[in-house]
C-alpha cells in the first residue's frame, strides 16, 4: 500500500492501479485499496469503474465522508446527478464543514437547476477554505451563471492568484473579461498578457525552425473540429485552400469525433490526433512536421492549446476565428482582424500585429440543415418579435435594461428568448429582471431548447429582428439569423469583439442596422416597429443578398487569407534572418 500511494501521488496511476489490484486479490475487501483503485480510475477519466470500487469501500466504511464525497465526484462525472447528491449530502450530515463535499454539491446542484443552492454551496467551500484554488474556481462559474459578473471575475482572479497555472480558471476569467460592460479594452488586453506570463512563464521557446522548402507547410491547432460553431467560418477554407501552394495539416484535439469531424478529414491530407498528448508532445509533433505557418483556432476557450504555442513550434503563429481578442503571447506573432473590427485610425490593442483582411475577418457557411426562409411573423401577429439566441452570460444588466426600454417604448412588441441553458430557473430570474424595469411575463417568451435534435434555426422563423448583445456581439448567432432572413440590430462596440456583428453588416451594405450607441440602438429598433414592410423586405432579400457579400464568397476569402498568411511569415522570416 506504501508503494501504491508513491506511486499515485507522483501520478503514476498505471502503477498504482496494479498494486492496488494486486493488494484486492489478496485482500478483496480492503477499503483502501477500493477506495483508491476507484480513485484512480475517476482520475483517468473512468467514472463508472470509479463508482464500482468507491461504492463497495463505502459499503465497508458506511461512516467515512471523505469516500462518499469521492463516490458523489464520480457519480457526478459519470451523469447519476441524483444518487451525486445524495451521497454529498450524506458527507456533509457526516462532516457539515466539509469544504470539498459542499464545492462538489454546489456544482451537482446547479447542474440540477437549482442554482441558488449550488451558489451556497460554493459560497460556503471558498469560506471554509480560502486556500484551495477550486473552490474559488467553482464559485466564480457559477456566479457567472447568474451572471452575476463582477463577483465571478474577482473569485477567479483569487483562483489564479492562489494557482497562476491554472488554465480553466484563466481561460474563464478572461472570457468573463470580454462580456463586462464599460471595461477598458486596453486594461482587458493587459490582463491577458499578465494571466498569459503566469500560465506560460515555465514553457521553454524554440528560438530556431527550418527554412521553407518547396510548399509552406501551414498547421491548424483546434480542438472544434466536430459539430461546432467554429466549422461555420473553418470548413469553406479547408476546402478552397490552395494545394499547390500550401501543404496542409490539422492537429485535431476532438475527443468525440462525429460526421462534421470525418468531413473535415476529407479537405486534408495530414490529419494529426492530438487529445492524447500533453502540450510538449504536440509541440513535438508540430516541430516534427516542420510546419512553417501554425494556426491557432480556440484561444482561451475549452480546448485552449496555447501552451503548444508558448513554445513557438513555427516561425509564424497566427490566431483567428476561436478568439475575439488577443492571447497576451508574446509567441504568438498574428491576429485577425479587419478594417471594422479594429480600424485604421485606433491604436491596435492586444501584443500580436494585427493582420487585417480586407474582405472581413471570416467568411461563413451556412449548415446544410438550414430550412427556407418563411414568412416575417410582424405579418401574421401584427406585432414585432425580437429575439435573443445568445449564450445567457451575454445577458448582462445594461443589456436587460436596453431591451426593457425597447419594449415599454414600444407596447405592441415581444422579446423571444431561445437557449440551451434556458431552464426553469433561468426563467424566473428573467422574468423578475423585465418585471423590475416594468415589463410583464406576457410580453416573453422564453424558450427552453432542450432537446438535442431540436435545431434552433426553426426559432427563427418566430422572430422579426435578432437583437444582438453587447459588448461581446453574437457573431455566429447573427450569421445564422442573417441566412434565415432575419435583420440583426447591433451595437459597435470598443473591441474587435464588440464589432464582429458591425463587420457583417458593413459586408452587407446594411449599415443602418448598426447603433453607434446605446440610444442609437434603441432608436433603431422602434423604427422597425413602424415599418413591418421593412421587416418583410429585408427578410425576402436577405439570403441573396448574402450570397452575393464577401461573407459568402469563400474562394475569394480563402485567397484573401492565404495572401494574408504568406505576408505574415514573409515579415517573421525577415525579421529572423536579418536579426
Amino acid at each position: 500500500m506504501t508503494q501504491a500511494t508513491q506511486h499515485h501521488r507522483l501520478g503514476e496511476l498505471e502503477a498504482a492501479k496494479a498494486l492496488y489490484l494486486k493488494i484486492l486479490k489478496s485482500q478483496p475487501g480492503n477499503p483502501d485499496a477500493l477506495h483508491l483503485f476507484g480513485l484512480a480510475c475517476h482520475q483517468q477519466g473512468d467514472h463508472w469503474t470509479a463508482v464500482k470500487y468507491i461504492r463497495q469501500a463505502v459499503e465497508k466504511v458506511p461512516g467515512q465522508p471523505v469516500l462518499r464525497n469521492n463516490l458523489g465526484d464520480a457519480l457526478h462525472k459519470a451523469g447519476d446527478l441524483g444518487e451525486a447528491v445524495g451521497q454529498l449530502q450524506q458527507a456533509l450530515a457526516l462532516r457539515p464543514g466539509y469544504a470539498g463535499a459542499h464545492l462538489n454539491l454546489g456544482v451537482v446542484l446547479a447542474a440540477l437547476g437549482d442554482h441558488d443552492a449550488g451558489l451556497l454551496h460554493s459560497q460556503e467551500a471558498a469560506r471554509l477554505d480560502p486556500e484551495r484554488a477550486e473552490a474559488w474556481f467553482n464559485l466564480g462559474m457559477l456566479q457567472l451563471d447568474h451572471v452575476a459578473l463582477e463577483d465571478s471575475i474577482q473569485s477567479l482572479r483569487v483562483a489564479l492568484r492562489i494557482r497562476p497555472t491554472y488554465r480553466a480558471a484563466a481561460c474563464s476569467l478572461l472570457y468573463a473579461l470580454n462580456l463586462l460592460p464599460g471595461a477598458d479594452p486596453v486594461a482587458v488586453a493587459d490582463e491577458h498578457c499578465r494571466v498569459a506570463s503566469g500560465l506560460f512563464s515555465s514553457v521553454q521557446r524554440v528560438s530556431t525552425w527550418p527554412m521553407p522548402a518547396g510548399k509552406i507547410r501551414i498547421g491548424y491547432v483546434s480542438g472544434d473540429f466536430r459539430a461546432h460553431a467554429v466549422n461555420y467560418f473553418l470548413e469553406p477554407v479547408l476546402e478552397h485552400q490552395d494545394r499547390d501552394r500550401f501543404e496542409i495539416f490539422c492537429y485535431s484535439d476532438v475527443t468525440r469525433p462525429d460526421n462534421v469531424t470525418e468531413r473535415l478529414r476529407g479537405f486534408v491530407r495530414h490529419w494529426r490526433e492530438i487529445s492524447d498528448l500533453n502540450d510538449e508532445g504536440v509541440t513535438e509533433l508540430i516541430r516534427s512536421d516542420q510546419i512553417d505557418i501554425l494556426v491557432d483556432l480556440a484561444g482561451y476557450t475549452e480546448h485552449c492549446r496555447l501552451g503548444v504555442f508558448a513554445a513557438k513550434p513555427a516561425r509564424c503563429q497566427i490566431s483567428t476565428i476561436g478568439y475575439p481578442n488577443t492571447t497576451g503571447l508574446g509567441a504568438m506573432d498574428f491576429r485577425v482582424v479587419d478594417s471594422i473590427t479594429a480600424p485604421l485610425d485606433q491604436a491596435p490593442v492586444g501584443i500580436e500585429s494585427l493582420l487585417r483582411l480586407p474582405p472581413g475577418f471570416a467568411c461563413f457557411r451556412p449548415p446544410q440543415h438550414a430550412p427556407q426562409v418563411r414568412r416575417a411573423p410582424v405579418s401574421l401577429n401584427g406585432f414585432v418579435t425580437f429575439g435573443c439566441l445568445h449564450k445567457l452570460e451575454k445577458l448582462n444588466a445594461v443589456v436587460v435594461e436596453t431591451w426593457a426600454q425597447i419594449l415599454r417604448e414600444n407596447p405592441e412588441s415581444r422579446l423571444l428568448v431561445a437557449r440551451d441553458q434556458l431552464d426553469a430557473w433561468h426563467q424566473h430570474r428573467l422574468e423578475v429582471a423585465f418585471a423590475k424595469l416594468g415589463i410583464g411575463a406576457d410580453r416573453l417568451e422564453l424558450v427552453h431548447l432542450c432537446d438535442p435534435a431540436q435545431s434552433f434555426f426553426e426559432v427563427f422563423s418566430r422572430i422579426d429582428i435578432l437583437l444582438d448583445v453587447f459588448p461581446w456581439s453574437g457573431h455566429t448567432i447573427a450569421c445564422c439569423a442573417l441566412w434565415m432572413g432575419v435583420p440583426v440590430l447591433t451595437l459597435r462596440g470598443e473591441s474587435h469583439a464588440g464589432r464582429m456583428v458591425a463587420s457583417v453588416l458593413d459586408g452587407l451594405g446594411l449599415n443602418e442596422l448598426i447603433g453607434e450607441d446605446v440610444d442609437s440602438y434603441s432608436r433603431i429598433a422602434g423604427d422597425f416597429c413602424r415599418q413591418p414592410d421593412r421587416i418583410a423586405e429585408l427578410r425576402a432579400g436577405m439570403r441573396a443578398r448574402m450570397q452575393q457579400s464577401p461573407l459568402r464568397d469563400e474562394s475569394g476569402f480563402t485567397r484573401a487569407f492565404e495572401a494574408g498568411c504568406l505576408s505574415a511569415f514573409n515579415d517573421t522570416l525577415a525579421s529572423d534572418t536579418s536579426g
